[in-house]
């Protein structure tokens, strides 16, 4: 008989402790639908053939707002990789209040790599603990632009920020 009780309360435990969970705001369908076919590939940096990695760091307050959007990679990288960032998640509808907390995103900007069979190539950058500010880091987000060679035969690469060339091609 204590076996059983014993039993029944590690059971109902754990069912108390699954439904306390924090919920993960990257499974919430406005935020991981919505989002990513909001968010558009820079034109500039995208006819540059650049990409970038770009970090926004956001609140959610206890209505579900998005608050205090801003960008935490350290250097500014350009060509409205931060623009189109913080004006799209400034614009999220109001999410469930149950994701109330500091958040920060990834947002990687890749494009296709027709040299190498359109493979394509993101940046694999990392940001370092010390700009995530006690946030929850949440799943990455990638946008696919969508250069294309400009002369036939000419195989136009992806370049990521700090190797894009000073000339016009």
């Amino acid at each position: 008989m204590k076996l059983v009780v014993l039993f029944s309360l590690i059971i109902a435990g754990t069912v108390a402790n699954a439904q306390t969970a924090i919920p993960a705001l990257s499974d919430d369908p406005v935020f991981r639908i919505m989002l990513p076919r909001r968010i558009v590939y820079p034109a500039v940096a995208e006819h540059a053939g650049v990409y970038a990695k770009v970090y926004a760091g956001f609140r959610i307050d206890q209505r579900g707002h998005v608050q205090d959007v801003s960008i935490l990679n350290p250097t500014k990288i350009g060509y409205g990789f931060e623009h189109e960032v913080i004006k799209k998640v400034k614009k999220l509808p109001p999410l469930d209040s149950k994701y109330e907390g500091s958040y920060a995103l990834p947002v990687a900007f890749a494009l296709p790599d027709y040299g190498n069979g359109a493979k394509v190539t993101s940046p694999s950058n990392t940001l370092p603990d010390m700009y995530l500010r006690n946030r929850i880091l949440l799943a990455e987000i990638k946008i696919v632009g969508n250069v294309m060679p400009t002369e036939k035969g000419h195989e136009l690469a992806p370049y990521t920020l700090g190797t894009v060339p000073l000339t016009n091609r």
